[in-house]
């Protein structure tokens, strides 16, 4: 319904360039940070019954036509005990940069912002 108002509005050529344009995420690209979020999770010590979800942030490369067309990623993890995020930001190789945490979530070992 959605493309049909779309097409109706824009024209279908406009609309599948633009579906074109949109940068797929396969499921083997965003694994591989769901494995580094799960390892970093175990490393501070975090239970599965501790978290309440986790929301993936693909950052994707806008600027560098040459480059990557994704440059990392952001897990932001909704803890129960708490209600702001704790963040585990990587590269595109799934290298965990840093960790931190946002709102009111406190980890051992890790800054809060």
């Amino acid at each position: 319904m959605r493309y049909a108002l779309l097409q109706h509005c824009i024209g279908p050529a406009v609309l599948a360039l633009a579906i074109a344009a949109l940068p797929a995420t396969s499921a083997a690209q965003t694994e591989k940070f769901a494995e580094a979020t799960a390892e970093r999770l175990a490393e501070l010590r975090i239970s599965d019954s501790e978290v309440r979800s986790i929301d993936y942030k693909i950052k994707r490369n806008m600027t560098d036509k040459a480059g990557p067309p994704i440059r990392g990623a952001r897990a932001w993890i909704r803890l129960n005990g708490c209600s702001g995020w704790l963040v585990i930001d990587m590269n595109r190789a799934a290298y965990v940069n840093q960790t931190y945490t946002r709102g009111d979530c406190r980890v051992d070992g890790v800054p809060a912002y």
